[in-house]
């Protein structure tokens, strides 16, 4: 994780490495229950509700969460907050 302040504007993000999600499933990964390969539900607990809970929360406060496939492997998440 990690915490920058984006210019020319003064917007702190926040940075999380994860694993990738396929490129056709990107715009689903904020719905609930989702997961990327349900037959891992298994041998990882989870219920497919944490991004679609941050997201309702970063929005509710005047934010914005991104995802996007980082080009050598991994899952970058973005996180954005408007400074007063």
């Amino acid at each position: 994780i990690s915490l920058a302040m984006a210019r020319p504007s003064p917007a702190p993000g926040m940075n999380c490495v994860r694993a990738g999600i396929p490129p056709d499933l990107l715009n689903k990964a904020f719905e609930p229950f989702f997961r990327v390969d349900p037959a891992r539900t298994q041998f990882i607990p989870g219920a497919g509700l944490g991004l679609a809970i941050a997201k309702e929360i970063i929005e509710r406060y005047g934010g914005s969460i991104t995802l996007e496939n980082r080009p050598g492997g991994g899952l970058l998440q973005t996180v954005v907050f408007a400074t007063a």
